[in-house]
């Protein structure tokens, strides 16, 4: 009897040990963190990851994607060169494409209000773990940013884009997404970054590699690169520790004409076109001849 008893419990004690390791992944990797705030420690990382020199050396001209030269004036924000994203929270490239956007920003100024996120789990490439840029908050002495997730995981409306930039995403992009304008000067459409190289990993995963020198890391951190550049020319190449980085000083070396080349990934979501007399100075938004 003492044996059978000693055998249940042992049992018991092991199906319980097991249940809080599944449960322990599942928090680490799953539902159980989207929406919730990156915590002070991860934001560490990120902005430590953003300023390893390291990073800034690693590019492949292979992964430039689709660059547009605008034009010669720049759009602003609270009196600095603006940054403009749309995107959404099921939009498997969006979620990659974050990756890069944060570490750019982050090499700028100081993100806050940050929180995970994962794509859609049942569009292609599902549960992309990333971040949701809504209600972002951004402090940077050079630039100012305006981000906007216009649908939530489950494609329900999140956040409006105002008319201004609603008609620029659609005569620019189409309304594909993910959509990046920097300042008016330069603006991109899609990714590079392979959301299958993502889908199905957890955050810490992605962290982790993001040390190593893998194709994971090289795209991200190449993206990174390419938007860093593109700041750095629209905002007089400050901070110098930044832009005089030498991947960023490759990438800006090859900026100010047009280049076309293959999109990357991409998510095609056609928005109807809007009056052009509904383009206003909205947001103060003002554009510097």
């Amino acid at each position: 009897m003492k044996i059978s008893f000693l055998v249940f419990f042992i049992v018991v004690v092991l199906f319980i040990s097991a249940l809080a390791y599944f449960n322990l992944q599942k928090i680490d990797s799953t539902s159980d963190q989207i929406n919730t705030f990156v915590s002070p420690s991860v934001n560490l990382q990120l902005k430590q990851i953003s300023e390893n020199s390291s990073s800034y050396v690693e590019y492949n001209n292979e992964l430039v994607y689709t660059v547009k030269y605008q034009s010669s004036s720049e759009l602003t924000y609270d009196g600095k060169p603006v940054i403009i994203f749309v995107g959404a929270e099921w939009c498997p490239y969006c979620g990659a494409e974050i990756w890069s956007l944060v570490i750019a920003l982050s090499r700028f100024g100081n993100l806050s209000g940050l929180r995970y996120m994962e794509s859609s789990s049942t569009d292609i490439y599902p549960d992309v773990p990333t971040f949701t840029l809504e209600n972002l908050s951004y402090h940077s002495n050079y630039i100012s940013v305006l981000a906007y997730e216009y649908q939530n995981r489950y494609h329900e409306p999140l956040q409006s884009v105002p008319q201004n930039i609603y008609l620029m995403w659609n005569q620019l992009a189409n309304g594909s997404i993910p959509f990046l304008d920097i300042a008016g000067i330069y603006y991109q459409v899609g990714t590079t970054n392979d959301p299958g190289l993502l889908s199905g990993h957890n955050w810490t995963y992605v962290i982790k590699e993001l040390g190593n020198n893998d194709t994971l890391s090289r795209q991200i951190y190449s993206t990174a690169n390419l938007i860093t550049a593109e700041i750095c020319s629209v905002d007089g190449n400050q901070p110098s520790q930044v832009c005089n980085a030498s991947a960023v000083q490759h990438y800006e070396s090859s900026l100010g004409v047009q280049v076309r080349t293959d999109l990357g990934y991409f998510q095609y979501n056609y928005i109807s076109s809007l009056n052009l007399d509904n383009l206003l100075q909205q947001y103060e938004i003002k554009r510097i001849i």
